[in-house]
């Protein structure tokens, strides 16, 4: 390119001596160009058959990795034509310059006209795909498409009681950061793989033999690992119970299987989406997840989509199921996703449908301005197990934060079907605050809650960690998340539903406002006695009715400190002559 440069600056001195050839120096310049491209095509060739092996885009114009594929991939060769077609015409425009004082100046219309059409076709084939792709994703955002944004996901409201009543033996209540620490746990006693393959963090939450677990498969450690162990492939994966934390790692050879050679720790042809891509060439798909079928079989689930334009709007159209051992794969449609799959609808993708669905029902300009009746997703998300299918749970909020949530939503990541569940209470955040507010003196963190339906009172579940280390469990009321019950974690999780129901004063925590009595009392005696984890004070009124009342953390300065002669202002119901107290003052 520097001698077509050079050509350029020297062409209008050419043409004023009668023994330069202009004609000659363009033939000389296209020889050059095609002597060079003999070099170069198998390069430009190799360079990007390299792109495409490394970047994987499909062959699908809905997908931005397409268009980029197009522009770092062919936009290097269009601007090289480019460039080579502007330097000729250069030279040719300096030579016809300098025929106007010189007749004998050869004229070369017809290649004047060749390198008009390559410069042409190259400027428009860099606006194709630079301004294409901007252009369809701009006129298909949610700024001009609110309603179908919205309507993306379909929730429909139910009651509470759709919340299926607590089973302790599918409540996935160990977190993903325990369950990883579990399995290095098991991982570290594997003396004899522990230094060829590592632990995956994946730690998918799947159904599986009527409980919850999270399956994660082992990986390579490394490529001169993978060189050694590519011919057995990946001989075992890790279960860990949701439920109780124990720990498994399966063997594929206990289950007459051979090792996992497709795995996205592998490289060249066996890595996992390499292999995917090279089968499903038009298929757009994001990450596998890790799963097993009902037999321990793995699987690798990659979910594809689709968008509307180029990259707006982006959507499920169903599933790749790839066997890891055989490398063979299925295309399923999203409604007819195997029914021991777990995780079709990604969990990014649905809070993002959620807020969606919240937040432009009445346009765009609602949503960000006058927000009239605008909700979305509390700050974090929890599992739940229902008809042997894993929904994904988060709160529903005011896009104006606050210490509420409006109800709950619960969504099939199987199905995609939603529900949502209008009942007001306390969110996520508060719960939190409220179980570690009970146990203070530990200092004790508590683990984002899950929902649960106990006795027909919405309740909050989770874990109260130390480092890392769960050394509790608390249930706190959804509706009043002042009302807190902890265990210890070697307690059984039935101490815990009972201390809850005790704490909530009944098997329904709505009740009759008519059954409350309210009364000032003087304490003549009060006393402490622990039934089943929760601390309950007795006192005897000067009047010698007695009244108990489950330790509460907005009560402590209170009772603590309670002593003969003090005079409280309470509301109680009567309970078979002792009265319980609701309230105190």
């Amino acid at each position: 390119m520097s001698v077509s440069i050079f050509m350029i600056f020297t062409a209008f001195f050419c043409s004023r001596n009668r023994e330069c050839d202009i004609v000659e120096h363009i033939r000389k310049e296209e020889q050059f160009m095609k002597k060079y491209s003999l070099y170069l095509l198998p390069l430009y060739i190799l360079y990007l058959g390299i792109y495409y092996y490394v970047a994987l885009p499909p062959f699908n114009w809905h997908a931005p990795e397409f268009w980029r594929f197009l522009i770092f991939g062919f936009g290097p060769l269009l601007i090289i034509l480019l460039l080579s077609s502007l330097t000729i015409r250069g030279i040719q425009g300096a030579r016809d310059f300098g025929s106007m004082f010189h007749r004998n100046v050869v004229n070369a219309g017809e290649d004047n006209k060749k390198w008009k059409t390559i410069t042409r076709v190259c400027l428009v084939a860099i606006a194709v795909i630079i301004l294409f792709p901007c252009v369809m994703y701009g006129i298909n955002v949610k700024v001009f498409h609110a309603k179908e944004y919205a309507n993306r996901i379909n929730i429909k409201n139910v009651e509470f009681s759709e919340v299926p009543e607590v089973d302790f033996t599918k409540t996935p209540i160990i977190d993903r950061d325990s369950s990883i620490r579990l399995g290095d746990k098991v991982m570290g006693n594997m003396t004899e793989w522990v230094s060829q393959f590592d632990v995956s963090q994946e730690y998918t939450q799947i159904s599986y033999k009527d409980s919850v677990y999270r399956v994660t498969p082992l990986t390579y450690n490394g490529i001169i690992k993978y060189f050694k162990n590519r011919g057995n492939g990946i001989p075992a994966y890790i279960t860990v119970d949701s439920t109780n934390g124990k720990t498994e790692l399966v063997k594929l050879k206990d289950l007459g299987l051979g090792g996992m050679k497709y795995v996205p720790s592998a490289m060249f042809n066996e890595n996992l989406m390499r292999k995917i891509r090279f089968q499903h060439p038009t298929e757009i798909f994001g990450s596998p997840s890790f799963e097993i079928d009902e037999q321990g079989h793995p699987w690798y689930i990659c979910s594809t989509y689709t968008y509307k334009g180029v990259g707006a709007k982006k959507q499920v159209t169903g599933a790749i199921f790839l066997d890891p051992i055989t490398g063979e794969s299925t295309k399923y449609e999203a409604g007819n996703i195997p029914s021991w799959a777990d995780r079709v609808f990604p969990e990014s993708l649905l809070v993002q449908e959620l807020d969606d669905n919240g937040s432009l029902q009445d346009g765009f300009i609602n949503s960000v301005f006058g927000q009239k009746g605008v909700t979305v997703t509390s700050e974090g998300y929890n599992y739940l197990e229902k008809d042997g299918d894993i929904w994904l749970y988060s709160g529903i909020t005011s896009v104006n934060s606050d210490e509420s949530n409006l109800g709950f939503v619960l969504v099939n990541m199987r199905t995609h079907e939603a529900m949502k569940i209008a009942t007001a209470g306390a969110n996520e955040t508060s719960a939190m605050k409220s179980a570690e507010a009970e146990v203070k003196n530990y200092g004790y963190q508590s683990t984002f809650p899950l929902l649960i339906n106990l006795n027909g009172n919405p309740v909050y579940l989770m874990s109260l960690k130390d480092n890392g280390l769960i050394k509790m469990y608390a249930m706190v009321s959804a509706i009043d998340y002042q009302k807190v019950a902890t265990i210890s974690s070697d307690e059984s999780f039935e101490s815990l539903a009972k201390s809850m129901l005790n704490v909530l004063g009944s098997s329904n925590e709505n009740i009759n406002p008519d059954q409350l009595k309210e009364a000032d009392i003087t304490v003549s005696a009060v006393e402490k006695v622990n039934l089943e984890g929760t601390t309950w004070y007795y006192i005897e009124s000067e009047s010698k009715d007695i009244f108990k009342v489950a330790f509460q953390s907005r009560y402590e300065d209170t009772l603590v400190f309670l002593k003969k002669g003090d005079v409280l202002h309470i509301s109680y119901v009567d309970n078979e002559g002792i009265k319980q107290i609701k309230g105190i003052e």
